[in-house]
């Protein structure tokens, strides 16, 4: 069997790990609430920047304790009835196309981020994907703002690739990779078909030096 492997924010969609939550926020906080949570997060972003710059397992984790204290089952909710609103909108048509294409060859399609399972898991549902996503400890309903094992970043992610090939007897040197994250090569180097879509500039380069092809999504 051949499976086709997407990363989400910035390959697949048109999104960032920032946003969902912010989305969230305005939803239900409110407006002065929302005002002063957006002003202490953007007091973090250059501790986010840092923290990405360094390691972004280290940006992921510290960012994600964003979410706690977060009644569970109402942000769950929240975003499987606000799909259509938000992150439908921002799903790049050539990524829908070349899925058509993998369906139309029998692949299976897999999406592979580092993002949260509750926040992507629509857009795997609407695509008819399977997903291997990060997750939050709950405790008493309400999210702790700690993941749940290792983040979906770098090893990590190639790890859980090839865990699931193994599980579902998945052929990886007949498959593909797409990815936009230097973070996101070593789940590349896995297949044999891997494919850099609108890369930074670090994946770019290693995408060039081993002949992986790069595309432009919009």
């Amino acid at each position: 069997m051949v499976a086709a492997f997407f990363d989400v924010d910035g390959t697949l969609t048109a999104t960032n790990v920032l946003m969902p939550l912010d989305w969230f926020m305005k939803a239900y906080l409110p407006k002065w609430r929302y005002l002063l949570w957006l002003g202490k997060l953007t007091f973090h972003i250059p501790v986010y920047f840092v923290a990405d710059q360094i390691d972004r397992k280290l940006f992921v984790q510290i960012f994600f304790r964003q979410y706690k204290g977060i009644n569970a089952e109402k942000a769950k909710a929240w975003y499987q009835e606000n799909f259509d609103a938000f992150i439908k909108p921002r799903i790049y048509s050539d990524a829908l196309r070349q899925i058509q294409w993998h369906r139309d060859q029998r692949h299976k399609i897999v999406l592979v981020t580092g993002g949260l399972d509750f926040v992507i898991e629509p857009l795997a549902n609407w695509i008819r994907a399977d997903l291997i996503a990060a997750k939050l400890e709950e405790i008493d309903g309400k999210f702790t703002g700690m993941l749940i094992g290792e983040p979906l970043i770098g090893d990590g992610k190639a790890s859980a690739v090839i865990s699931y090939a193994n599980e579902h007897k998945i052929d990886l040197t007949k498959s593909y990779a797409y990815g936009d994250s230097v973070s996101d090569a070593p789940m590349l180097a896995c297949v044999g078909n891997p494919v850099a879509v609108n890369p930074d500039r670090r994946l770019r380069q290693i995408a060039i030096e081993r002949g992986w092809r790069i595309v432009q999504w919009r």
